[in-house]
């Protein structure tokens, strides 16, 4: 028996040693690859397209590609793992699976059916293990028990198990999505909270899916945002009809979608997020429909209703007075939406100057400000309230200068410029032909005023 397991030993060295001598080499003439021996004659024919070496061991593999697929042939060029991949490295495993001895089918692997173009997956031996059903399929990742591989089916991604079973619908737009999804059953811990927008199939509208692919977020909006990088935050923008809001994870309405961006929509969301009091926020909005401006709470709820033909932000959002433009002229507003000055301002800038007035508890007309009387065309001085403190009886009137008793403003009237003081008299004569010569004269009266 000992001289049986020498002569053996002695066989399979001698096996080895000759192997050892393969080398891949290319033909001159049909640029085709074969393996030639230490004395440089052909040992196994060229007729690869590709090859490389052998790999070390007693039962030894070489990696070859023929008809544009890759496989393996042993020392003797026999295929031992049939040339059904379509990268070297898919081969490589399956090659790795045969030098073992494995059971085949231990492992699988994506193969294409030439005769449909469909996907399946098969031995190394090249014999189907799942039939060729799907559009395209990818290699397993993970180990048994909790191994996958995504597969695409009717246009979309999702996973099978080891045994070749769906375990994550086919829902997803990408491989990258589905493998995503397949990772977390792999860990298997965030069922309750894991989600991903998701496209339905037939209505085209997004929803969210858990990692399973089942529906968890009715999919009825125009757009989805990831619940964060992994999917597992608590809120998340979403859109419908054009406008934008904020849902959680079960998708309970967070912030109506009346924000015109999705900026807007996650800025909300900071508010609540914050705990700040929901009726200390405003956001002014346009009202999809009448196009008209109001504000709204983080939770997207009118807080002043839409009116206004522009409007301006509170200061910080949380200020007590904002702007607003109605039938053309500007106004100053409390956060209730009551009026703190009449319309009577051609700017913004003017009626947020009289809003500043009211929130810091001056008197009114301490500032005096020009304005154009829409009827008259006359123009007069109004306090921050918007009431006439000065009629409307000039052709043109300016900002005061200064203020308190010495306070002095360029005013017109029959086609000349002088300057009144802020009972409307004239204390600079109107002889100037422009109002900037007005001011330089107002100036050196108001001067003298000093006390």
């Amino acid at each position: 028996m000992r001289s049986i397991s020498i002569l053996l030993f002695l066989a399979a060295v001698a096996a080895a040693g000759t192997g050892s001598a393969q080398t891949p080499a290319a033909d001159a003439g049909s640029r085709l690859y074969g393996f030639k021996n230490s004395g440089g004659a052909w040992q196994i024919a060229p007729r690869f397209q590709k090859a490389y070496a052998f790999s070390s061991g007693v039962r030894r593999y070489a990696t070859v590609k023929l008809d544009n697929r890759w496989g393996c042939i042993d020392a003797e060029g026999n295929m031992v793992v049939r040339n059904i991949f379509t990268t070297r490295e898919e081969a490589e495993a399956a090659g790795s699976e045969w030098q073992r001895n494995d059971e085949p089918g231990k492992w699988v692997y994506p193969a294409r059916n030439p005769a449909d173009g469909r996907w399946g997956f098969v031995n190394y031996y090249g014999q189907w293990k799942y039939r060729p059903v799907y559009e395209a399929a990818n290699a397993y990742i993970g180990k048994e028990p909790m191994c996958f591989a995504t597969v695409r089916a009717e246009g979309r991604w999702g996973c099978i198990d080891g045994k070749g079973i769906l375990i994550i619908n086919n829902i997803f737009l990408t491989r990258e999505e589905a493998e995503e999804a397949g990772r977390q059953w792999t860990a298997g811990k965030l069922y309750d909270i894991w989600r991903m927008p998701a496209l339905h199939p037939h209505t085209g509208k997004w929803g969210y899916v858990n990692y399973l692919g089942r529906w968890v977020v009715e999919a009825k909006y125009d757009e989805c945002r990831h619940f964060g990088a992994d999917n597992k935050y608590g809120y998340a923008q979403v859109k419908l009809d054009g406008r934008w809001g904020n849902i959680d994870r079960n998708g309970r309405v967070v912030s109506e979608c009346i924000f015109a961006s999705r900026e807007d929509a996650a800025y909300a969301l900071l508010q609540l997020e914050h705990k700040r009091p929901v009726d200390g926020w405003r956001l002014p909005v346009c009202h999809p429909d009448s196009r008209l401006w109001g504000w709204v709470n983080y939770r997207g709820e009118w807080v002043i209703a839409p009116r206004y033909e522009e409007v301006s932000q509170f200061a910080n959002d949380t200020g007590r007075f904002a702007t607003a433009k109605l039938d053309g002229l500007w106004a100053s507003i409390d956060d209730q939406g009551n009026l703190l000055s009449k319309n009577v301002f051609t700017l913004s800038t003017e009626a947020w100057t009289a809003g500043r007035e009211w929130d810091t508890g001056q008197e009114p007309g301490h500032w005096l400000y020009p304005i154009c009387d829409p009827e008259s065309k006359h123009w007069g001085y109004v306090d921050y309230e918007g009431k006439w403190v000065i009629r409307p009886v000039f052709e043109g009137a300016k900002l005061f200068i200064y203020t308190w008793n010495n306070r002095v403003a360029p005013a017109k009237l029959s086609g000349r410029w002088g300057c009144i003081d802020h009972t409307g008299r004239f204390v600079v004569t109107n002889q100037y032909n422009t109002s900037s010569e007005a001011q330089v004269a107002g100036r050196q009266w108001a001067e003298k005023q000093k006390f």
